[in-house]
């Protein structure tokens, strides 16, 4: 199970289907603290997420993992948790870099 996600550092804001959805790196979760992202892999998150799958009512798209491979998936891919417009958690799903 992804780390839980406590805060979160705004990348920018995407169109995606004809929804603006704001892209956003988790800074703290309940097990690790990011200090920065390195703007080349914030840009990559945010290519992937223009052509990404967007769950139904996902305003925000918080990257928790930077693009690695695992165990259940050993496709490259960032996971990623979605939230609606009141913060709340939709899902967690991985994206694949395009």
């Amino acid at each position: 199970m992804p780390n839980k996600v406590i805060s979160s550092s705004t990348i920018k804001t995407i169109s995606n289907g004809g929804r603006q959805i704001t892209l956003q790196y988790a800074t703290k979760t309940d097990t690790w603290n990011r200090y920065n992202l390195a703007v080349d892999v914030q840009q990559k998150f945010a290519k992937a997420m223009e052509k990404a799958e967007v769950p139904a009512g996902a305003t925000t798209a918080i990257m928790a993992e930077t693009e690695h491979p695992s165990q259940k998936d050993s496709y490259p891919h960032y996971t990623t948790v979605y939230q609606d417009e009141d913060g709340q958690h939709i899902t967690t799903k991985h994206v694949y870099p395009k």
